[in-house]
């Protein structure tokens, strides 16, 4: 039985097929949340250069994720600097890949929006705090160029929708009449 090799890509901001130029740095956790640690080696903050890490790693189930640099950026401090995370099992002697997702800022605000709006219809929030905190960001997010390509933010209503009408479908389904 040998090693299992990852080899982890970054997505350009706002393309998600592509690769992004800048250095990210990728963290491996295993599945219990802590940072896998084998062989006297933390494979944390692992720098990705060009947005690609190749990495030897124990067989297992991993969580990945990327960051990168906290710092300012030609005099820009870009705020929205974490992937998506991806889920990955690594078998002995295989070779796999994983394309982390770089989400637009605009994406993420408003999923948080949403997020702070259901919080209050599941009355798990004062709403009249989460109002406040709801408001403040959809009125920054107003001031961030939302993503050119729709894909992150074109179908969350219809998404919503779907899964309200299934809700209330499952919902009727178990009732006792």
């Amino acid at each position: 039985m040998g090693m299992a090799k990852l080899n982890v890509w970054v997505s350009g901001i706002d393309d998600p097929c592509g690769i992004d130029n800048r250095t990210w740095y990728v963290t491996i956790y295993n599945c219990d949340g802590s940072v896998l640690e084998w062989c006297g080696r933390k494979y944390v903050v692992l720098p990705a250069r060009c947005g690609h890490l190749e990495v030897e790693v124990p067989p297992g189930c991993y969580y990945i994720k990327a960051v990168w640099s906290f710092r300012l950026l030609g005099g820009i401090y870009h705020v929205n600097h974490f992937t998506d995370a991806a889920i990955v099992t690594a078998c002995c002697e295989q070779t796999v890949c994983v394309k982390l997702f770089n989400p637009s800022v605009h994406r993420c605000g408003t999923i948080v929006v949403r997020a702070i709006r259901n919080l209050i219809r599941q009355k798990l929030v004062k709403p009249e705090l989460a109002r406040q905190h709801e408001v403040a960001l959809a009125a920054a997010l107003a001031n961030v160029p939302q993503p050119i390509k729709g894909f992150e933010l074109d179908h969350l209503d219809e998404i919503e929708k779907l899964v309200l009408a299934q809700e209330e479908g499952q919902d009727r389904g178990t009732r006792t009449e």
